[in-house]
């Protein structure tokens, strides 16, 4: 899915607060989805309820956490969790954008 560079770097500006990052990827999809497991894949190592307080925040639907965090190894967990975190956030991307005044 091809998207547009307002939605990708609206995504990429609103993850970097929420984690609290530097220079988030805004212009490739899955350079961002890279950029995003590293960040949470230290935070699950790091600060487990700082991660949860970002998907509750979020609005990550629970059971798809559970189920990310069931995964097999921790490498997966965040690749999951991440990828559940970047289409939230496109969803909420795109609908600030179409309803924009």
């Amino acid at each position: 899915m091809k998207l547009s560079p307002a939605l990708l770097a609206n995504t990429s500006t609103h993850l970097q607060r929420i984690f609290e990052a530097d220079n988030l990827p805004s212009t490739d999809t899955l350079e961002l989805l890279t950029k995003l497991t590293t960040l949470v894949a230290q935070l699950l190592r790091t600060d487990l309820n700082r991660l949860l307080h970002i998907l509750y925040r979020i609005d990550v639907e629970e059971q798809k956490v559970k189920a990310a965090m069931a995964a097999e190894n921790e490498e997966a967990m965040a690749r999951q969790l991440a990828q559940l975190i970047l289409a939230r956030e496109l969803e909420k991307a795109y609908t600030r954008l179409k309803y924009k005044s």
